[in-house]
């Protein structure tokens, strides 16, 4: 792909902006009239109005969800448009994409940051895509939502975009503060709890400042373990716990330098998921009557966070430079029982009796620590030309075993492969001024990269390969080119072309245990995707109502993909690709003083270009486990209740549409049709502005619909299983601000 396909594409896709808040304004004639207060963004990596970023942003105020009980990241994107999380079963794990890029293979296609640090691996060879850093509970201004394609800016993985935990700046002037308590119920589960707190404190007035913040929460379990005639062994095993704090220094001693320093640490553990045994393949009925339970013996499995950074900058009056060191390291361990799956595959190659093997456990850790250099210089705004130039430097280790472990003892599969992986890169953006109504942004990235990957395993499925020091390198280039005309004050129209990559990578080794071949491709080389877009956003009713709305289109081929060999994943790339298109379309309104409306609707539509036989996939055949059709609302009502206490009342709806569970011609599973689902939630509130109360309720109608399933073949068997949606959750949360 290059500038000349570029220019040809059509550009297409929304902006969206979903936490826009009405405030007071005051006419030339004296009269009061309600208007959207404007939202700041860093999207490209520079302060600008949310209405004049050509591309697709959504805000987010992670404190307007704490009080309703949707405090996790996990319930925020189901309020999002255009983006889709597919729930692991427990906290800190599961998927998330946007714009049709599904989470195909291991190595992430939709990035996380907290500030400017990348909190994900670029390698397939950890579980990174499946695990995530829920850091909404700490001191987090704002959540910023990118779509699309972000190559030129932020690299790698970042294919379908992004999301930014953008913190709040320690304060250097005041003391301020919260303290908070929640507890919560589950539905015919466990009681949960919540714990949150911080304090930021200035240290020398105007100069040094320190936030503090600390979380604990409890979450109720609600799935039962039984055994294999629906007998209780044990209630609610799928119960977790997250805690975590973080320290942030700033100082600035004048209005050019400023010095910022961060640690953040989360540790989430749960003794098993969410997953409950379903009775078949034609019905969505749970297998051991109406309360969700599973068959599969817990273990316990982990998810840590570490993330530390430092980050300078120096306003030279022209221009400013930047520069972030940061640390980031995530580890996983997990235990499942794969005792329904694999043990008539011992049995039979064992040669024992069918039931001879009664346990298959699956032992795995994962993790990576990774190291980010970047400087970035960018010009002053004006009223001509701006600019922004830049280079990276990351270096990433990763680790990874898995072991199953047989009763009796066989020797399945152990396998570990640690890797290393090396970036150096340098981008640059900018933007031409027409005029004060049309600009032009054009930027672009060229990044080498080296991935070193060891491999050792031994074991029926897996075989004996002992391969060191398989190293592959890859120069990849992206590109971006962005155009905006502001029509008025209240109207920006804008259009887009971008792309996005996963870098290439060596291939873990599957052994044929029948012929000692090695099934597996050498080499997964890397994917790009190239976006188009156009987008409207504006206000509208004299500042009372905001829209934004945008159509767009996303080629994405030779995409790397998971592909199963005798029971056991790896990884390749497909011999065509996909194509994805759609629209997002949301709008705020404040019809009258206190009351606020907002909404939002999707459309995906992502399916296959060519018949992918290793994929089990056939040519227009959508991808699974994203729906075409994705919306919600929600309302918010402020009262005066008497002298300074305001109450609240609100609630919102969020609608999924169906989708299917895997590929039609997939090897070993069952296609099945995940029925669409509606979910409502309400909460009530009083405030003084230093005392919060409220009280909540999600999925107020207590839905038992499915988000996901699996359905194995085993035998001439079908095993399935599947996420609920949480049952009714009734809370309530009390805060102390200072």
């Amino acid at each position: 792909m290059n500038f000349k396909r570029m220019l040809t594409l059509l550009s297409v896709s929304l902006t969206v902006l979903f936490s826009a808040s009405p405030v007071l304004a005051q006419t030339n004639d004296g009269e009061s009239k309600l208007e959207m207060e404007e939202i700041i963004v860093t999207a490209n990596r520079r302060e600008m109005s949310l209405q004049d970023v050509p591309m697709a942003v959504t805000v987010i105020s992670p404190d307007d969800y704490k009080s309703k009980g949707l405090s996790g990241i996990r319930e925020i994107l189901d309020y999002t448009p255009g983006v889709n999380f597919n729930d692991g079963g427990a906290p800190g794990t599961g998927t998330i994409s946007a714009r049709g890029i599904p989470q195909s293979e291991a190595t992430p296609v939709f990035g996380i940051y907290l500030d400017d640090t990348p909190l994900q691996s670029n390698t397939a060879f950890t579980t990174s895509a499946g695990v995530f850093l829920d850091a909404a509970l700490f001191d987090i201004e704002r959540i910023e939502i990118i779509k699309g394609p972000q190559g030129t800016l932020f690299g790698a993985s970042s294919v379908g975009g992004l999301m930014r935990y953008i913190t709040r700046d320690p304060s250097t002037d005041e003391l301020r503060g919260h303290v908070s308590a929640e507890v919560n119920t589950t539905e015919n589960g466990e009681q949960g709890h919540k714990y949150t707190g911080r304090v930021s404190v200035p240290i020398i007035e105007d100069v040094l400042g320190i936030t503090i913040s600390a979380n604990q929460e409890h979450i109720g379990g609600y799935v039962d373990y039984v055994d294999g005639a629906g007998g209780l062994i044990e209630e609610d095993v799928d119960g977790g716990t997250v805690d975590g704090y973080a320290v942030d220094v700033l100082f600035q001693p004048n209005e050019e330098f400023r010095f910022r320093l961060k640690y953040l640490t989360q540790s989430s553990e749960i003794r098993s998921s969410s997953n409950v045994n379903l009775a078949g393949i034609d019905n969505v009925d749970l297998l051991f009557g109406e309360e969700p339970a599973t068959v599969n013996e817990p273990g316990l499995s982990a998810v840590d966070f570490d993330v530390a950074s430092a980050t300078l900058s120096y306003d030279f009056g022209g221009a400013t430079l930047t520069s972030t060191t940061s640390y980031t390291k995530f580890a996983t361990s997990s235990q499942s029982d794969l005792t329904a799956a694999y043990a008539g595959i011992v049995d039979f190659y064992s040669g024992s009796a069918p039931g001879t093997t009664t346990s298959v456990d699956f032992i795995g850790t994962s993790g990576a620590k990774k190291i980010v250099q970047e400087v970035r210089l960018s010009s002053a705004k004006t009223e001509k030309f701006d600019w922004s130039i830049g280079g990276l430097y990351q270096k990433e280790e990763t680790n990874n075993t898995q072991e199953a472990l047989t009763v009796p003892e066989f020797d399945l599969f152990t396998a570990a492969f640690p890797s290393e992986y090396e970036e150096y890169a340098a981008f640059a953006e900018s933007t031409y001024y027409f005029n004060e109504k049309f600009d032009v942004t054009a930027g672009i990235r060229i990044s080498k990269n080296q991935n070193i990957l060891d491999f050792t395993s031994n074991g029926l499925l897996v075989g004996t390969t002992n391969l060191e020091g398989q190293t592959l390198k890859d120069t990849v280039e992206t590109y971006l080119l962005a155009a905006r005309y502001r029509v008025n004050e209240d109207l920006s129209l804008y259009t887009r072309v971008a792309s996005g990559y996963r870098p290439a990578q060596g291939n873990l080794a599957i052994i044929d245990p029948a012929t000692g071949e090695d099934l597996a491709p050498k080499v997964l080389f890397a994917d790009e995707a190239w976006s188009s877009e156009v987008g409207v956003k504006g206000s509208f009713l004299d500042g009372m109502g905001s829209f934004d709305f945008a159509v767009w289109h996303i080629d994405w081929q030779d995409f790397q993909a998971s592909l199963v060999f005798n029971g056991v994943s790896t990884g390749g790339n497909v011999e065509d690709g996909l194509t994805a298109y759609g629209f997002e379309s949301s709008v705020t309104l404040r019809p009258a003083d206190g009351l606020t409306l907002s909404g939002n609707l999707t459309y995906t539509k992502s399916t296959l270009d060519s018949d992918e036989p290793t994929i089990g996939a056939v040519k227009g055949e959508d991808y699974p486990n994203l729906p075409n059709w994705k919306a919600s609302a929600q309302w918010d009502y402020i009262f005066d209740v008497s002298g300074d206490w305001t109450g609240n009342l609100g609630g919102g709806v969020r609608y999924r549409g169906d989708q299917h569970s895997s590929f039609s011609q997939a090897v070993g599973v069952v296609d099945v049709e995940i029925d669409s689902y509606v979910l409502a939630d309400m909460n009530v509130g009083i405030t003084n502005g230093t005392y919060n109360v409220n009280l909540y309720v999600t999925n107020l109608f207590d839905s038992d619909d499915l988000v996901g399933r699996g359905d194995n073949i085993i035998g001439a068997a079908v095993d399935s299983t599947g996420n609920l949606v949480r049952p009714r959750v009734i809370g309530a949360n009390v805060r102390y601000n200072f």
